[in-house]
């Protein structure tokens, strides 16, 4: 912070660029601001999808692991540190369907969350799940494989990031299931599509059914939200970056000539005891009826979604009651994973700043994304002020710091490097 001023569809990634090739078959390092060092930290194979740090269930002494999610082969792989730079990837628990979420809690307790089609309380679909993983036998690899909750009702887009609160109780970003409400996959199932919820960590087989509504959503009204984090201004707020529409198909009438309507990619802030300015509210940010689109509205203010079945399901957007977003990405940039740097290790220039991976977008010929945005805020905490990017390149999907403020990036292609200032 500069004292003086401040899923993805996953379906659609075979062609998605990654960065040319090195020799040793890594990606390409994505280039970082004058100052910084970059090196290839690991490769952790598959597609990668999120990462975490946490404690080696082996040693509590020993530096810790990097646990990271692979899409493709459905495990969790973890990367020890060797004298500072990652060693081969480990098996550390396989057998999931599509994971892209994992989080390590400092007891050595991880959590994944993926998704499976199968039957549930809303028909036939998508349904994200969370696992609590456990190495009870302290030999590196989880052998007890719980199930939190399996019947999170999903789509076209999974259950995602997750994190801590400081309550001590789980929280958990749901993605929706459609583009823009209603075209490209299963009906929304609102208020949970699209959300984030809070679980207790240590529960096992709960149901969304039976979940009491007021104390388990924290926030809906929101499309592909792929991460979430807690704020080191304030620990009640979370930050919560989420992916905008792709094609609504019922612009035509707004001049696109392509007949197809695109919404920014935003960053949203929320509180995890549903309050804003002293009265308590769940925050409802009033997806699929409402949408952003800087570019062509000129300001980061809600209109209608132009898709008229939306707006016949779901109703107008309500301009003058919905939460506003706090900062837009752009669009098709696919802000995803998110972390704030929290220690001092860069001076006070990035101390407290928020860094968010853009993997990059999927749509049209000209690129978006695939940097790492750095996010300024304001002294409260509250307030963007301002957005640069900070890494070039390749399809970086999530990012975690340690504690003496190392940068770990996660490319989709497996490959993990690290970020220093030395």
């Amino acid at each position: 912070m500069r004292k003086a001023v401040a899923g993805l569809a996953f379906v659609l990634l075979a062609g998605t660029p990654v960065g040319a090739a090195t020799a040793d078959g890594s990606s390409t390092l994505p280039q970082v601001p004058a100052g910084f060092v970059i090196t290839h930290y690991a490769t952790a194979g598959g597609a990668g999808t999120g990462l975490d740090l946490g404690p080696d269930t082996r040693d509590p002494e020993a530096p810790p692991r990097l646990y990271i999610a692979d899409y493709v082969n459905g495990r969790i792989s973890v990367v020890d540190d060797v004298q500072g730079s990652g060693g081969p990837p480990e098996t550390f628990a396989e057998g999931f369907s599509s994971p892209l979420g994992v989080l390590a809690t400092d007891d050595g307790t991880v959590f994944v969350a993926d998704s499976t089609t199968k039957e549930g309380p809303y028909g036939s679909r998508p349904y994200g799940r969370v696992w609590r993983l456990e190495d009870k036998d302290k030999d590196g690899v989880a052998e007890k494989k719980t199930l939190l909750i399996g019947d999170l009702p999903n789509g076209r887009h999974n259950t995602n990031g997750m994190a801590i609160g400081p309550d001590g109780m789980l929280y958990v970003t749901n993605g929706n299931a459609t583009d823009d409400g209603v075209e490209g996959g299963n009906p929304e199932v609102v208020p949970w599509s699209g959300s984030v919820i809070r679980l207790d960590p240590d529960a096992k087989n709960l149901s969304i059914k039976k979940l009491p509504l007021k104390k388990t959503l924290v926030a809906t009204g929101m499309r592909n939200v792929y991460d979430v984090v807690f704020s080191p201004f304030d620990p009640t707020q979370l930050w919560i970056p989420m992916n905008g529409l792709d094609d609504a198909r019922r612009a035509e009438e707004e001049g696109d000539e392509e007949g197809r309507e695109n919404s920014d990619d935003l960053l949203y802030m929320t509180d995890m005891n549903d309050r804003r300015k002293g009265k308590p509210r769940l925050d409802d940010f009033g997806f699929p009826s409402c949408l952003y689109n800087i570019v062509k509205k000129g300001n980061l203010k809600p209109y209608n979604n132009p898709n008229p079945r939306t707006m016949k399901k779901f109703g107008p957007c309500p301009k003058k009651k919905v939460p506003l977003p706090e900062a837009s990405f752009g669009l098709h940039v696919s802000a995803d994973g998110a972390a704030f740097q929290e220690s001092d290790a860069w001076g006070d220039e990035y101390e407290n700043d928020l860094f968010v991976a853009e993997w990059g977008n999927l749509f049209g010929t000209e690129i978006r994304g695939h940097d790492v945005i750095q996010v300024e805020l304001d002294e409260s905490g509250t307030k963007v002020t301002a957005q640069s990017v900070f890494t070039i390149g390749g399809a970086p999907i999530d990012v975690t710091f340690d504690q003496q403020g190392n940068l770990y990036l996660l490319d989709f292609s497996g490959d993990v490097f690290k970020i220093s200032k030395p």
